[in-house]
């Protein structure tokens, strides 16, 4: 019964919020757009702690204010993003073009100042795409969010690691955070289900992304999920 309140509260939280900040879709600037994701990804979070699942963020002192870092995050759960966004409401999104084939979400993600990227995926991305996308955050000093595996995998798994992290941070000059999850473990992408506990993301040391981009996604991806690994072993004995 939880999972079944939980999810569907989800859904109707997400069209409503869609639908009524429709509006800010209008205004001049990103400014509206930002408070209406912030806002959703807020409520989010209340409503994952309403139904029984907490949320806590360790190792903030590893994130700098200045430069703006890019953060490099395990993907396992829809609501990864989300609680990134809880955090910082000024974040930038690293999204693939299909995203904008999407009408109301893409419309969002766009006006908000996404980071388009080709995701191979028949996308309609416009030539230089990425490229404005990092001139607008150089001029903004703006943090980044990119999901390195480029999709969400299953708790206790991996996707292929792809070299966006570097070839964004490599191109901003700026240091990578990577960022590790157990939130599947409450909340997995396929299962109508959601285990009561407390989910946990972990901010972990900066990595410089250097010249190599193979040999930093490696080493990005062992960092990721040594520590992913860890955290759900703590989520299984955090489980009520």
């Amino acid at each position: 019964m939880r999972a079944h309140i939980f999810n569907a509260g989800f859904w109707v939280l997400s069209a409503l919020a869609a639908i009524l900040f429709c509006p800010v879709l209008l205004l001049p600037g990103r400014g509206g757009v930002t408070f209406a994701i912030h806002w959703h990804a807020r409520a989010f979070r209340a409503w994952l702690r309403v139904c029984g699942v907490s949320v806590e963020y360790r190792g903030l002192h590893h994130v700098p204010a200045i430069p703006a870092p890019v953060f490099a995050a395990k993907h396992q759960s829809w609501g990864d993003g989300l609680l990134q966004v809880a955090r910082d409401r000024d974040l930038a999104y690293v999204i693939g073009d299909h995203m904008l084939a999407f009408p109301l979400a893409g419309r969002y993600l766009h006006k908000a100042g996404a980071v388009v990227v080709d995701a191979n995926a028949g996308g309609r991305r416009a030539p230089g795409a990425f490229e404005a996308g990092v001139a607008r955050l150089v001029r903004e000093g703006r943090a980044a969010l990119i999901f390195p595996e480029g999709g969400i995998a299953e708790v206790g798994s991996r996707l292929r690691y792809r070299k966006g992290a570097h070839k964004l941070a490599a191109a901003l000059g700026r240091d990578v955070i990577p960022v590790a999850t157990n939130l599947g473990c409450f909340w997995p992408r396929k299962d109508w289900t959601l285990r009561p506990g407390k989910a946990v993301v972990e901010f972990l040391p900066p990595l410089a992304p250097g010249r190599d981009a193979a040999a930093f996604t490696r080493q990005l991806e062992e960092i990721i999920e040594a520590r992913t690994r860890a955290l759900e072993a703590e989520a299984l004995r955090s489980r009520t």
